[in-house]
């Protein structure tokens, strides 16, 4: 009998895999660490050519413009305990992964599916991104001034950006943890 690390040794997995190939197999969504290192334009997805042709060229998000090479470099650096900064690279992790998912891409992204677990329970990944989109317009984020707390004031009302962040972040490593069926093939 074999022990789990000599399975895995071996190159034997354990879990249901994605039929590979199937319309339902795409691109799973990845963590920020993971955009910073894998700067690929070249693949017909899973790259940040959804953003723009090269590392050169500018892209602006949520009032900060930066070339697609710096965004990178904005992912690898420390946040400091900057809050905004920490919102913006989840931000911007999930700006890459929604764009490199298929249109059609009903239980996660599209056909109004809705986050089943969490704080935002019953809201579209859309939404809540949207919703951590303004609270990061709307933080020190474009000032570039260090942003201390994680609550902002939005149209008003004080939005604490913090389960914004864990629920952006939860999608970059598991949409099935918020309950989303983003059937995927390459984990």
């Amino acid at each position: 009998m074999l022990r789990l690390g000599a399975m895995s040794a071996l190159g034997i997995g354990i879990g249901i895999p994605a039929v590979s190939g199937s319309v339902a197999a795409t691109i799973c969504p990845k963590t920020p660490g993971y955009w910073a290192n894998n700067p690929d334009y070249s693949s017909p997805t899973d790259n940040w050519a959804v953003l723009g042709p090269n590392g050169d060229a500018n892209y602006t998000l949520r009032g900060v413009t930066m070339t697609h090479d710096e965004w990178r470099e904005f992912l690898v650096a420390p946040t400091k305990g900057d809050k905004a900064n920490i919102m913006g690279k989840h931000y911007l992790a999930i700006v890459l992964n929604l764009r490199n998912r298929p249109g059609d891409d009903p239980g996660c992204t599209s056909d109004g599916a809705t986050i089943q677990y969490g704080d935002y329970a019953g809201y579209t990944i859309e939404e809540v991104k949207d919703m951590a989109g303004a609270w990061l317009g709307n933080s020190a984020w474009s000032s570039g001034d260090k942003q201390t707390s994680w609550y902002v004031s939005v149209g008003g009302d004080m939005v604490d950006g913090e389960p914004l962040k864990d629920a952006l972040d939860a999608f970059n490593n598991n949409p099935g943890s918020l309950g989303l069926d983003c059937p995927c093939n390459d984990r």
